[in-house]
């Protein structure tokens, strides 16, 4: 009896762990695009909250915004962005993604009302991988001022 492996039972077996190895790849692809977005998405809904609970404080007894951007968002002090602020906090989306669409009544910004932490700029963000312009996601922000 022979105990060796013959030449189609080598390729066999080499194929179906070229196949697996190809699954994988393809897998790990797709979740780290996956988690780009989700990390960009979460960053912005951070900012968004982050603004409104500071304006619901009335903290510095003034209304907080943010302002978008294609590649970052710009959390402000005051009823209206100014890009010399100096008071301004910018924070950038993570590297492969962007700001592909901003629908807010034709506004970049939204700024919360103090005391109710409302918001007249009701709209959507849409974020992109920039390599995949059909990977995305989209925030929505209500009057409320909730986004989601």
């Amino acid at each position: 009896m022979n105990k060796g492996l013959t030449l189609l039972e080598i390729i066999v077996a080499l194929s179906i762990l070229f196949i697996l190895g190809a699954i994988a790849v393809l897998a790990f692809s797709n979740y780290s695009k996956n988690s780009l977005l989700g990390e960009a998405r979460a960053r912005v809904i951070s900012e968004l909250n982050y603004a409104r609970s500071e304006t619901l404080a009335s903290e510095n007894k003034s209304s907080w915004g943010v302002h978008f951007e294609t590649s970052r968002v710009v959390r402000f002090k005051g009823s209206s962005y100014s890009s010399s602020d100096t008071s301004n906090v910018p924070i950038d989306l993570p590297a492969g993604t962007t700001i592909s669409s901003i629908n807010l009544g034709g506004q970049t910004e939204v700024i919360f009302e103090r005391l109710t932490g409302r918001t007249g700029n009701i709209g959507s963000i849409r974020i992109e991988l920039t390599s995949n312009s059909q990977a995305s996601t989209t925030i929505n922000i209500y009057a409320s001022g909730l986004a989601e």
